[in-house]
């Protein structure tokens, strides 16, 4: 009885890890390009650019696979969401 409750409670611990690994993600993405349009020294977007791969790097190095795989479908969400450009909305003339 107490095998299953401890396979219960780090089954329920991963699955918390990876959903908080990937808003993680989401954040970190959405925080990176809302700098990256702000700053307009390149030395400052070069700096953030590198810190967000050195943080890829280093989790790569020392997490598990799926925090890790969990984060950059964060970090992806947040490109294609706010990383893209907006189409113009064409408004209809109305006669």
């Amino acid at each position: 009885m107490p095998v299953i409750v401890n396979d219960l409670l780090t089954l329920l611990a991963e699955l918390i890890r990876l959903l908080g690994m990937a808003v993680l993600g989401l954040g970190l993405g959405w925080l990176v390009l809302d700098l990256l349009k702000k700053l307009e020294l390149w030395q400052a977007q070069v700096a953030i650019f590198l810190g967000l791969v050195g943080l890829i790097i280093a989790l790569a190095v020392f997490t598990g696979m799926g925090a890790f795989g969990a984060f950059a479908i964060g970090v992806g969400v947040a490109i294609f969401m706010w990383g893209m450009p907006k189409k113009e909305k064409k408004e209809e003339e109305k006669s």
